[in-house]
């Protein structure tokens, strides 16, 4: 406690001093017990509308290519629409409880093949090393079939469209299509968010002191978690329009804020540990397998809120937001950009128990084979082949998110503020199918159809040449908050 205190005017100097209170949004605590202020009750709702797009890029390897490179396969956009209502009650002073509850009312994702270049070439792909294709298309009149998606069977030629259940498939098979695949359409519940905070400092009592809040929050899955089914007629049409992940995060987070005159610098991180739900599709098959649970994530947000406009008696205020982000997502598993390609493909059947349920390379070949003359036979894997499909979650390589976020905080009075703006972000490239091969055993060599296979690996998407990755990813997020404060 004492070097804290030490720490305390070093603080103070780094955000200013000054007699005037009022710190920035991220330090709002709501207090209750005040000699002016008994009860403290915060209720806000919240509108999200969010674009992603991203390259779908594919390792490329063969005979005439010995060295690996990766090339563009598939172009990923995806919307999404969220209104969040937050309630926050005071318990204490400066001591509040708060509750989230992001619902999804609409989520989209579609798939078509990247042809983003000026002057596109459609041969075949890395044909000739030295001078290999710009852009990729279905094979269509004297085009040679380049999108390696298409080539390994994961996706078939004609496309797939889970917004037509009577007919999903070859919906996309004229030859000036750039479509490949268009995802269910979702809706729903993925987590509630329920969290602890509390202001150590407080500079409405403490004018010299910055406002320092510190929080414990678990975001528990309540939603029922996504699946993703080809037979979409007669199989889990539900798991096809959810939302859930069936993830459980749990974690700590604190903010720093000082207001100064005009400006009003804040500072905050957080932790969160991913935890599979007991219902999730993050099965642990045991075995040889490297990773189970999903994706753990720690960040850091810092930035000011410049206030061109107060009128203290009225209560009322305008101020301008600039915020940064940095967030590194680590060590875990995931439903990545990809996963609705991968989840139900005949390309990707393998063995959930390698070494017990024998699922060889004939099998595998075999079924792919089948359903290429037949797509639509949602009976693909045949009884007692030992072979499994595949759930489209895969492991996902460590990887950071940076942003900007521009807002404007409109205080309309003591008792209501505005809150919009935008956040644009962007993620590091990286490997979204990315298991291991398994365990070695004393020979250091991973044996074939034995318990030394990692169960979750699948050899045409995780084999060094030919593993997914994601990048020149554009993340755009305009948001809408109202609250209200009693």
């Amino acid at each position: 406690m004492r070097k804290l205190c030490g720490l305390l005017p070093l603080l103070g100097l780094y955000f200013g001093f000054s007699a005037t209170s009022q710190a920035a949004e991220v330090t709002r605590v709501a207090s209750s017990f005040d000699k002016d202020n008994k009860f403290d009750l915060h209720f806000g709702v919240g509108y999200d509308f969010n674009f992603k797009k991203a390259a779908i890029l594919r390792e490329w390897s063969d005979a005439n290519n010995a060295k690996s490179q990766v090339v563009r396969d598939l172009l990923y956009q995806q919307f999404r629409h969220v209104v969040t209502p937050s309630l926050e009650i005071g318990l204490y002073k400066d001591l509040a409880v708060y509750v989230n509850l992001p619902i999804v009312v609409a989520d989209t994702r579609t798939y078509g093949f990247d042809q983003g270049a000026g002057d596109c070439k459609f041969d075949d792909g890395m044909r000739n090393p030295d001078d290999p294709a710009t852009c990729v298309d279905q094979a269509s009149g004297d085009r040679a079939n380049n999108s390696t998606t298409v080539r390994d069977n994961i996706v078939p030629s004609g496309g797939f469209d889970a917004t037509k259940p009577d007919s999903p498939y070859g919906n996309f098979s004229g030859p000036d299509n750039q479509t490949l695949f268009k995802g269910a359409n979702r809706r729903g519940l993925d987590q509630l968010h329920v969290g602890l905070k509390y202001a150590i400092l407080n500079q409405d009592r403490l004018s010299h002191m910055p406002k320092w809040v510190i929080g414990i929050e678990g975001r528990f899955a309540v939603g029922k978690p996504m699946t993703f089914s080809r037979d979409i007629q007669t199989s889990d049409k539900d798991g096809n329009h959810v939302v859930g992940r069936g993830i459980h995060e749990l974690g700590v987070w604190t903010s720093l804020s000082r207001r100064y005159r005009y400006l009003d610098p804040f500072f905050s991180a957080w932790w969160y540990k991913g935890i599979r739900a007991s219902n999730s599709q993050f099965k642990d098959y045991g075995g040889a397998q490297d990773r189970v649970n999903p994706q753990s994530q720690v960040g850091v947000t810092f930035g000011t809120e410049i206030v061109p406009f107060e009128r203290k008696a009225k209560g009322q205020k305008v101020s301008v937001v600039i915020r940064g982000l940095a967030m590194l997502k680590f060590n875990g598993r995931g439903y990545s950009e990809g996963w609705e390609l991968f989840a139900d493909s005949p390309a990707l059947v393998g063995s959930n128990a390698p070494g017990t349920a024998q699922c060889t390379a004939n099998d595998i070949r075999d079924i792919n084979q089948a359903a290429k003359l037949d797509p639509g036979n949602p009976n693909y894997v045949p009884a007692g082949s030992g072979c499994s499909k595949f759930n489209g979650i895969t492991n996902i390589q460590d990887f950071a998110t940076f942003g900007l976020n521009l807002g404007l905080n409109f205080q309309l009075n003591r008792y209501a503020v505005l809150m919009l703006g935008v956040n644009g972000s962007t993620d590091t490239r990286h490997w979204i199918t990315n298991a291991s091969r398994g365990k070695a055993g004393d020979d250091n060599l991973v044996q074939p159809n034995s318990p030394e296979v990692n169960p979750v690996r699948r050899d045409v998407i995780d084999n060094v040449g030919r593993r997914y990755a994601v990048g020149d990813v554009t993340n755009v997020m305009g948001y809408f908050r109202f609250l209200v404060t009693f």
